[in-house]
């Protein structure tokens, strides 16, 4: 096998581990939610929902470093500064 050959079979291989990382990543990497006053179930969020309701001051580590949700009911559209 030529040189370039497995230059292009190298390349693809990675592009292909990578791509199959962000899947995972965004899609299958889950974590537990408490609501805020521990009424209810944890909740499943996905990777992608975690980030968003991170930007907007939706969540936050308690003190035993569990997520809980800052806010009842429904979540905040825009973050708060």
């Amino acid at each position: 096998m030529p040189v370039g050959k497995v230059r292009i079979a190298v390349f693809a291989a990675l592009v292909l581990a990578g791509l199959s990382l962000l899947i995972f990543g965004g899609f299958f990497h889950t974590a537990d939610v408490s609501p805020q006053d521990d009424s209810g179930p944890a909740t499943v969020k996905s990777e992608p929902n975690l980030v968003k309701e991170v930007s907007v001051s939706g969540l936050e580590r308690d003190s035993s470093g569990k997520l809980k949700q800052t806010y009842t009911g429904k979540p905040p559209e825009a973050c708060s500064t």
